[in-house]
């Protein structure tokens, strides 16, 4: 967890929040990890049983092709003036990274998720100003980084079956996608897999005359809104656009909305002469703050498709009836999605842990957290089976719960004991660490690290919550820690407390006893871990009291607020502070916040900040790596 929203910087706080990092990063993959896979190179294949090709003349012969249909359509087709019947194959290359960023554990690679199949689109039918096509996602391949194929993968399957059903699509007189049609019996993961991959051939074509354009659109993360511009174009009979998505303004299923960066754009060329898309390609990236510890998801993908064949087929007579079934929403972002993966990854782990045992992992991560330099990848794998064997058994959480408070683990084992029961995350873990962070007895330390362990619930119990808010409001040594850490997980629990408050309204009428003992900054630093509505108006506040320290937390709870009120109070009042440690912290956040403005005032800092060490801080965040 960073250190600077924990307030804990002890030996074992760092080393343990080395562990939780890596415990997220594995629960992304856990969500991720249905799209990885490897593969051969893309190649049709001797004896394939997909679909008949459609197409059965090649781009150069497609022209002629449709100018022997345009008296059909009276005259030029336009960009999407294709008639009924008009069938069109795109070979597809498509590729996602993955990356996860966090202040303690740096950018880590959280997996890829490379495509290439062939897609094959036909005109089915037209109804005023709105089209009716069907899409067939054809020989299928996963690819990774090696080039190989990963045999008999389970997630992999279960696309491959999704795909080998159509796709039907309605779209506006414009490209616009309004809404899908799936097969039956489909879950949430394999339907935003063919959104996703069909999303490469996705884009609006312009108005007559039209130059440039912004309208709402949407895909499998949420809602977004985008700028289209036309492009010149050397061919007269083409139409070329680039699209620059500006910013999301829903994000999965919840109502806040993170804080995130869009980066790159996506060009797609049409043919007047064939009135259809021809050509696409898509460098595009997003940064998005993640709830937890302080992390950042950084993804970038690239995509090309391209028109490979073009031809004509008659349409179904009962192809009417099809327009009700695209009755599915055009985003993903309230599909239940996961769930395939995750079960696979605990069928995994129950065949690998066979015969494993909590004495013999205690006693392999004691020798590896003996030796230096410490071998992290060996110490990541065998956390990995330790809280692994806790979501699997809870008998073994309730075993590390009596050996921690019996005193039989110490150190940075029982540190990453801890640590594991909060990756875990089960019932029963919840209850160990309850009782440890509640039992005076122990050691700080421990105490501390099981607090910090907490971070990683993503729901939280409703005694684990109850605890931190008593701590917090009582004075004994971890009172700062259990502040900070309330403040970060009020937000994840539903459940009102014993006296009818919500956790964020507990933490927040805290102010007036911090203020007392001379912990407002905790305070502040805790507000800003909650998110909630009322931080930016404390945080304003703070700017301006006397003590450094609280005016810094202030500005550290401004990192992850979004809008222009809380980038200017960096701005205006954060960088221009009169005290070093406060710009500092304000640079800080300015360099968590994804506008342009906050970049341009970071640089304004390291060219005329008058403190030395605030110049390099700044230089150092322009910079990374220098």
């Amino acid at each position: 967890a960073a250190r600077r929203s924990t307030g804990m910087s002890k030996p074992t706080s760092s080393l343990f929040a080395r562990f939780a990092f890596s415990a997220i990063g594995c629960g992304l993959l856990a969500i991720l990890g249905c799209w990885f896979a490897t593969g051969d190179d893309l190649a049709p294949r001797a004896g394939s049983s997909a679909a008949p090709q459609p197409a059965t003349c090649t781009v150069a012969d497609a022209a002629s092709v449709a100018s022997t249909r345009r008296d059909d359509v009276r005259g030029a087709l336009g960009c999407l003036g294709a008639p009924a019947g008009s069938t069109f194959r795109y070979r597809v290359t498509d590729r996602s990274d993955f990356e996860v960023n966090s202040p303690e554990g740096g950018l880590q690679p959280a997996g890829t998720l490379h495509v290439e199949c062939f897609v094959t689109t036909t005109v089915l039918d037209r109804h005023a100003d709105e089209l009716l096509v069907q899409q067939q996602i054809e020989e299928l391949r996963f690819l990774g980084q090696d080039g190989r194929k990963i045999e008999h993968d389970p997630v992999q399957a279960s696309f491959a079956a999704a795909a080998a059903a159509p796709v039907l699509i309605r779209l506006d007189g414009h490209g616009k996608a309004l809404g899908y049609g799936f097969a039956d019996g489909l879950d949430g993961d394999q339907r935003n897999f063919l959104r996703g991959t069909l999303a490469s051939l996705a884009f609006q074509a312009p108005e007559p005359q039209a130059k440039t354009w912004t309208c709402a659109e949407a895909d499998t993360t949420g809602d977004y809104d985008a700028r289209y511009d036309v492009l010149p174009s050397a061919d007269a009979a083409d139409v070329t656009v680039r699209r620059t998505r500006l910013h999301y303004t829903t994000i999965g299923a919840k109502p806040e909305l993170p804080t995130h960066e869009l980066r790159g754009a996506g060009e797609a060329r049409f043919s007047t002469a064939l009135g259809w898309l021809v050509e696409t390609k898509l460098d595009e990236g997003m940064t998005m703050a993640l709830p937890m510890l302080d992390l950042q998801m950084i993804t970038s993908r690239r995509a090309s498709a391209r028109l490979v064949a073009a031809d004509h087929v008659e349409v179904p007579a009962d192809v009417a009836g099809a327009w009700g079934r695209t009755d599915a929403p055009v985003t993903g972002r309230l599909e239940l999605v996961g769930q395939f993966a995750k079960e696979s990854q605990r069928r995994l782990w129950q065949q690998t842990l066979q015969g494993v045992t909590l004495d013999a992992l205690l006693a392999e991560l004691g020798k590896l957290l003996q030796k230096q330099p410490a071998d992290d990848e060996a110490v990541n794998n065998a956390f990995q089976k330790l809280q692994w064997l806790i979501k699997l058994d809870d008998g073994v959480a309730r075993d590390l719960g009596e050996r921690l408070a019996t005193r039989q683990l110490g150190g940075d084992l029982a540190g990453v004991a801890l640590s594991s029961l909060g990756a875990a995350g089960t019932k029963a873990a919840q209850a160990v660490l309850t009782a440890v962070r509640a039992d005076r007895s122990l050691d700080a330390g421990l105490r501390q690290a099981a607090t910090v362990s907490t971070l990683q619930l993503a729901e939280p119990s409703p005694e684990l919550v109850a605890g931190l808010a008593k701590d917090a409001g009582e004075d004994f040594d971890g009172r700062s820690g259990a502040m900070l850490v309330l403040g970060a997980l009020a937000p994840r629990s539903s459940a009102p407390l014993a006296d009818g408050r919500t956790p964020v309204a507990t933490l927040l009428a805290m102010e007036s006893d911090a203020t007392a003992r001379g912990d407002l900054s905790t305070w502040m630093l805790a507000v800003g871990n909650s998110g909630a509505p009322e931080t930016l108006g404390i945080a304003q506040r703070l700017l301006g009291h006397g003590e450094a320290s609280v005016r810094g937390a202030a500005c550290v709870a401004l990192r992850g607020i979004a809008g222009p009120a809380a980038l200017g109070a960096l701005v205006e009042r954060g960088i221009t502070d009169t005290d070093p440690d406060v710009r500092q912290e304000a640079v800080l956040a300015l360099g968590r916040r994804p506008e342009a403005a906050a970049r341009e005032a970071i640089r304004r800092v390291a060219e005329n900040d008058p403190d030395e060490a605030v110049r390099g801080r700044a230089n150092r965040i322009l910079h990374p790596g220098s």
